[in-house]
Order: C-alpha cells, then structure tokens, then sequence
C-alpha cells in the first residue's frame, strides 16, 4: 500500500509540472539593442609620461621621466589637453 501511494504521488508530482511548463511557459524577454549616441576621446601629452594608476578620489596618475607626478580628474571629449588637478614635483 505504501508504495503505490509513493507511486501515485510520484505519478501526480510528474504530471503537474508538464501541466504547468505547458500551460505556464517561461516568460522570455529580447533585449533592446544598445544605441550609440557619441564617442569621446580624450588624450594626454606624451610628455607627461606612463600612466601609473588612478582612483575615483585622485584621479589618473602620470608620471614623466623626472619623477612629476600629474594628476587629472577630468577629460574632455574635444581633443583639448586636460587641465591638470594637481602636479608634484621631486627635487
């Protein structure tokens, strides 16, 4: 008796989920395609050396042959050197 009744459930836990996969289909979604509105360039004199980091607080960081740090916080999009936020020199 107690197997038939795990048969049955078995039986009814099987049927159910057909039931509901297809009454019930998983809901699918297309993704929008991204749209490119404008790209920005921006660059930096070769003079001011490599790029040794940044942070979201200081920055990039680039460093010259000399040791000048510069630091720059913001880049604009239309070719024009960046200003610089803040430059330490070594003596």
């Amino acid at each position: 008796m107690r197997r038939t009744s795990l048969w049955v459930l078995l039986l009814v836990i099987l049927i159910s989920g057909v039931v509901k996969f297809l009454l019930f289909p998983a809901q699918t979604t297309k993704a929008s395609p991204q749209e490119v509105v404008g790209m920005c360039v921006s660059s930096v004199p070769k003079e001011w050396g490599q790029f040794k980091g940044g942070s979201e607080q200081t920055g990039l960081a680039f460093e010259d042959s000399q040791g000048t740090l510069r630091f720059v916080t913001s880049f604009p999009c239309n070719g024009v050197t960046p200003p610089i936020a803040l430059e330490v020199r070594r003596k």
